[in-house]
Formats: structure tokens, C-alpha cells, sequence
């Protein structure tokens, strides 16, 4: 699943927790959402502790895409 698929259903499921829909905890979404992310992201974008999830997310599929035109590059 690429990044966009994974945060539109993210954001789609967390819509069902009270804790994500009472009290946006924006740094604990961030932690959830890195956590169901591909290990090769998890360690490019976890050092840079994001906290803001929007930010995180493009962040995400700024590194997805220079990979995916590396390996086509190949």
C-alpha cells in the first residue's frame, strides 16, 4: 500500500476512536501512523520526530517517491 492509500485509511479508521476524535493528541497520531509504516520508512522518517501529521505525511511521500524513482532508475 503507498502513502496515500495508508494515510487516507489512517485518517479514515481513526475517525472511529474516541481518543483520536475527543482530544487530537496530533504527536500520538503521528506515533500510530509510523508505526504501520514500511521498516525502510520508519527509519528515514522516526529521527526526525515529526509531530504535526500532515507534515509527517508529505514527508512520507517525498521519500516514497525518491525511492520509487531510484529503483526505476535501476
Amino acid at each position: 500500500m503507498n502513502i496515500e492509500a495508508y494515510a487516507k485509511k489512517f485518517e479514515s479508521l481513526s475517525r472511529h476512536f474516541r481518543f483520536f476524535r475527543d482530544g487530537i493528541d496530533e504527536a500520538n497520531m503521528c506515533r500510530q501512523f509510523q508505526d504501520g509504516l514500511r521498516y525502510e520508512l520508519q527509519d528515514a522518517v522516526v529521527p526526525l520526530e515529526i509531530r504535526q501529521f500532515q507534515v509527517l505525511v508529505e514527508k512520507c511521500q517525498e521519500i516514497e517517491d525518491m525511492r520509487n524513482k531510484r529503483v526505476n532508475r535501476q
